[in-house]
Parts: structure tokens; C-alpha cells; sequence
């Protein structure tokens, strides 16, 4: 189900790069050591306090997530 936002806008060049930052990560934890829900409540913490954080970024990030590690249940909280 895709659920569009009224405010939605494509991610700028800036939170691609955020983005991609991210993903680089994800993928170095999951080949290091593999990707734990600790590692996704840390990774939570520090994107929530980034300036260029927004609802598009943040779904992009749990899409990442969800791909790599598929089946699994992670908890995108912002507490």
C-alpha cells in the first residue's frame, strides 16, 4: 500500500546524499556483523536529530532496511 502525503516532496539532492550515507552504512553493518535491532534504534537516534530529515527520508530508510533484512520486524520509534 503506498500512502501519499499532501506535503510530499521528491528528496533534494542534499537528503539523497544523506540517504545514500545511510544505506552505506546499513550495508557495512550487515556484512560486519549483521544488522540488530540496536543497530537500527542507533542509526534511529542520530537520522532524527539530522536537519534534513523528513517523512520521504525517513521511508526511504525503512525501505532499505526492510531489503536488507526481509522478514524481519524493526521499530522505527522516534522516543
Amino acid at each position: 500500500m503506498k500512502i501519499d502525503h499532501p506535503n510530499a516532496a521528491p528528496l533534494s539532492d542534499e537528503q539523497l546524499r544523506v540517504l545514500q550515507s545511510v544505506k552505506q552504512r546499513l550495508d557495512a553493518m550487515v556484512s560486519s556483523h549483521g544488522l540488530t535491532p540496536e543497530d537500527v534504534q542507533e542509526l534511529v537516534r542520530e537520522i532524527k536529530n539530522h536537519p534534513l530529515i523528513s517523512t520521504q527520508l525517513m521511508a526511504e530508510i525503512r525501505s532499505e532496511v526492510t531489503r536488507l533484512m526481509p522478514g524481519q520486524r524493526f521499530t522505527f520509534d522516534w522516543d
